[in-house]
């Protein structure tokens, strides 16, 4: 693992100094020609060390902090410099970096990347993210309304490979924006060889017929609602645990697909398959699939599989409570966005190096009664600063072997089958701080 990391490490660097060396490459993603042309103490690679370090505290000391860590205590810059100068880089670097980044991953970790029977197994979600209410954002992002108060707020879409744990692709959103309409418009980007996990809000029949009707086919696995259409009341009502059904457009379908380019009319059929899953709790949910071979892809199949969506949920969690993906480093558009893709690029960053660690709780494991797993939130506090050091170094190797030491060394065993019920509160959108019982700030 440490091999391929090394060598994810060299690309992302080679990456960086490309766009930051190469004028052409430059201006794809700076606002003018113009930008990081002449030597400033925030330069390009500067200035993208500082964003993905994960700036939650003061600005004047995390910039402070920063230059002090690169041995450069004489350097200063003040907080408006920054804000000033991170507003000529556009956010599509920090998502080209990260797509890099996934690519090099699929590359170098070769027969290592986890699959299912032969698939690379996704799920897609949706989220939302807590904006400040200042009047630029306001008229991007818009607000989630009622009859008390409008809260300013983003849409956060997601594909997340579950078994690698990496964020293929992740993007905000005007919070208005439909999630159905969004993965519609994003379906011939899905990886081919993959099978996609879908919530019972996705659902369609204009989103089943895309992902069937690419030039190589997208499997999918959708959980949806017992009263979404006849077939299913029907299914619902038999004996029959599985059934390969066809289903017919709505003219809503009919006219969604002709947006989009495709044209499709009443008897245009596609082939579902339909399969009841009962849970622990012995309620039914049904899943629409397109893994029609019932030999191949039982039941019990079909039940695990979707159970391994939750990890996406686990993610979002992850960012928002670890990686504090809501505390926002600056109070503009262009800053959120760059913030969320940064976060998304550090997230992928971290899961490489726990993977590094493998060996160590296999050893662990082999003598005590749980399985282990690194404790990430603390893991954070290990990545800050020294993830700087990574880009703008030249001791990786010594870098990743600490990071692996520092994360071995707080580890927490998994115990199996815990459940804890679900409570929603009500957020808290008055005071600055907040305090959680579960888990305490680490970065």
């Amino acid at each position: 693992m440490v091999d391929a990391n090394l060598k994810i490490i060299a690309e992302l660097k080679a990456f960086l100094e490309t766009i930051s060396t190469d004028s052409e490459l430059r201006k794809l993603v700076t606002q003018s020609a113009s930008d990081f042309s002449r030597h400033r103490k925030l330069t390009m690679e500067h200035l993208v060390a500082l964003i993905i370090n994960m700036p939650k505290r003061s600005l004047s000391i995390e910039i402070q902090e920063f230059f002090d860590r690169l041995g450069k205590s004489d350097v200063f810059c003040t907080k408006g410099a920054f804000s000033l100068q991170r507003t000529k880089l556009k956010p599509l670097f920090f998502q080209v970096w990260n797509k890099w980044l996934v690519d090099c991953f699929y590359r170098f970790y070769g027969d290592n990347v986890k699959d299912w029977k032969g698939y690379r197994l996704q799920a897609v979600d949706g989220s939302t993210a807590y904006l400040m209410h200042k009047e630029e954002i306001l008229e991007h992002f818009g607000t989630q309304d009622n009859q008390y108060v409008e809260t300013p707020m983003a849409r956060v879409m997601q594909v997340h490979d579950i078994l690698n744990d990496i964020t293929v692709w992740g993007e905000l959103y005007p919070i208005k924006t439909s999630e159905q309409a969004i993965m519609q418009e994003r379906v011939s980007f899905l990886c081919k060889n993959s099978i996609t996990l879908f919530d019972r809000g996705y659902p369609s029949y204009s989103l089943m017929y895309l992902m069937l009707n690419q030039e190589e086919p997208r499997q999918f696995v959708m959980r949806c609602k017992v009263s979404f259409n006849n077939k299913v009341k029907a299914f619902m009502q038999s004996k029959k645990n599985s059934k390969i059904v066809e289903l017919t457009p709505s003219d809503t379908a009919i006219a969604t697909l002709r947006q989009l380019g495709y044209i499709v009319t009443k008897s245009t059929p596609i082939k579902v398959r339909m399969v009841k899953i009962k849970l622990n709790d012995n309620t039914t949910e049904v899943l629409l699939t397109s893994l029609y071979n019932e030999e191949l892809y039982s039941l019990e199949d079909l039940k695990h599989l979707y159970g391994l969506r939750w990890r996406i949920e686990t993610t979002f969690y992850k960012q928002k409570n670890q990686l504090q993906m809501e505390q926002f480093s600056g109070h503009r558009v262009i800053c959120i966005r760059q913030d969320y893709a940064a976060c998304i690029f550090v997230s992928n960053l971290q899961s490489l190096l726990e993977k590094q660690c493998d060996d160590y709780l296999k050893n662990i494991e082999s003598k005590r009664k749980y399985q282990y797993r690194v404790n990430r939130n603390v893991s954070w506090a290990s990545l800050k600063h020294n993830i700087v050091k990574l880009f703008l170094e030249n001791n990786e190797a010594e870098l990743l072997q600490c990071l692996q030491r520092a994360f071995e060394r707080n580890v927490e065993p998994v115990r199996p089958g815990r459940q804890y019920e679900r409570s929603k509160r009500k957020k808290r959108l008055n005071g600055k701080y907040q305090t959680f019982t579960n888990y305490k700030r680490a970065i």
